[in-house]
């Protein structure tokens, strides 16, 4: 299976359970904040690197008849094992090549993975999650505006590929892809990093 990097789904794996409690610890995410504003009532989303859940978790309290997919074995079973709710709802599945879906849907959440993607395999990440979508389909992304702690590889201090994508370069990515860029909107970190800020945006699949 195709998926992230390397180093970047090693480090969610070893890693899940401090992972896990560190998302779990914060009661909602920053892209959570847009899903009411963004999304259709009702309508059946995917949420593409699900994490811990949580976004899973509040996309169902909210009315949504969500799905998630997650690559790290490890931290989608302590998912399921906490949340029992999510058990036919978490499943398997990365980015570019492994989003592997048999049913469309009318929204896709993607929160901080876009920059887990190395830059040459962004495009075909782009068309994996457009795949999945209904046509006028909705496409959640936020992506990271300001990260000071990446070095000259784009990588953090635990080996963590950040890749150096903007929100023009992402606009201009989904338009050749049939995205139109209909809201953009700058929040602050959920985990309280006052350095760390990010660019939320939403796309409609023409």
């Amino acid at each position: 299976m195709q998926h992230t990097d390397d180093a970047t789904l090693n480090y969610y794996r070893e890693h899940a359970r401090e992972v896990f409690e560190r998302y779990e610890a914060v009661e909602q995410s920053s892209i959570a904040a847009h899903f009411l504003s963004s999304l259709q009532p009702n309508s059946r989303v995917i949420d593409v690197g699900a994490g811990s859940g949580r976004d899973l978790r509040k996309l169902m309290e909210l009315g949504f008849d969500a799905y998630g997919a997650e690559p790290a074995d490890e931290l989608r079973q302590l998912a399921i094992d906490k949340h029992p709710q999510l058990k036919d709802r978490l499943f398997a599945g990365s980015l570019p090549g492994g989003l592997t879906t048999y049913r469309k849907y009318d929204a896709v959440v993607c929160s901080a993975v876009l920059m887990h993607i190395p830059p040459n395999q962004l495009f075909d990440a782009i068309l994996a999650l457009r795949d999945a979508l209904n046509e006028q389909g909705r496409l959640l992304i936020s992506i990271p505006a300001t990260r000071p702690d990446i070095d000259e590889n784009h990588r953090d201090h635990n080996g963590r590929l950040f890749s150096p994508v903007t929100p023009d370069q992402l606009k201009l990515l989904c338009k050749r892809l049939a995205f139109e860029c209909i809201a953009e909107h700058i929040n602050d970190d959920a985990l309280g990093r006052s350095e760390t800020t990010w660019h939320t945006l939403l796309f409609v699949r023409q």
